[in-house]
């Protein structure tokens, strides 16, 4: 009852919001969290001209960075055939969005993928015991394959204006995706990716690792800004923001 009670102050909120409206709460890409996440993130950082929206899923984040950053180019990945399939068709009306039916990681070619029952649990590792155990509508899932590639290696059609945000929400496989973009993150101005306390996925790498990842690569954190408690009110998860040190 309080979580339902919840959901609907903060749907009213976004009705309100000059930013969100009824158009936006309408769309069947319209999440709570993300217009949340994306709202704090204009606080911190007003202007981005290029997201890089990694582990896109049905267009939830790149319908919410529309209503904050209308100016902006966006290129969205998810591998998921049917999810894919849900963001062509949530982001078809949305100017300035290219989108594409790949993984991005370490390595080019095909790599295996469990595909969840629970979309947004999709990973190309396979779920905990810990996340079956909270969120029983994990354990369902099926192997397949999908097309991988290293973001150093993807060829944009023209160059990338900057500010540069880079979203990473792949389920326990960003450490895979930066190994595979280290030119590529010396472009970037923030880093906006969800990081584990507490293991979601077989062998995820969790926030020390990250942490000490991500500053040895030349960014900051600068701040959490989204969090999904789970069934035991225990929060395994944030949205952290970094940004590069000698980014302005």
């Amino acid at each position: 009852m309080f979580k339902r009670l919840q959901q609907l102050l903060s749907t009213l909120t976004i009705i309100v919001h000059p930013n969100g409206g009824i158009k936006y709460i309408s769309r069947n890409s319209a999440s709570l969290a993300s217009f949340g996440i994306t709202h704090a993130l204009s606080k911190i950082a007003p202007t981005i001209q290029t997201v890089i929206d990694v582990g896109a899923n049905i267009g939830q984040f790149a319908t919410a960075i529309r209503q904050f950053y209308p100016d902006s180019q966006i290129f969205s990945f998810e591998p998921v055939p049917k999810c894919f399939q849900l963001l062509q068709k949530n982001t078809k009306d949305l100017p300035c969005i290219s989108v594409f039916n790949l993984a991005l990681g370490l390595e080019n070619g095909n790599i295996s993928f469990f595909e969840n029952a629970h979309s947004h649990a999709s990973s190309a590792l396979k779920v905990s015991d810990y996340q079956k155990t909270n969120t029983p509508k994990t354990k369902t899932y099926k192997e397949i394959e999908v097309d991988c590639q290293r973001l150093d290696d993807f060829k944009f059609e023209k160059p990338l204006q900057t500010p540069i945000l880079l979203k990473l929400d792949v389920q326990g496989f960003e450490k895979s995706v930066l190994e595979g973009a280290t030119l590529f993150l010396n472009q970037v101005d923030f880093l906006l990716l969800e990081t584990s306390f507490i293991a979601m996925y077989d062998n995820e790498p969790l926030f020390d690792e990250m942490h000490a990842y991500l500053k040895e690569k030349g960014f900051k954190l600068v701040a959490p800004i989204g969090a999904l408690p789970d069934t035991n009110l225990a929060i395994p998860q944030l949205d952290m923001l970094y940004k590069r040190i000698n980014s302005n």
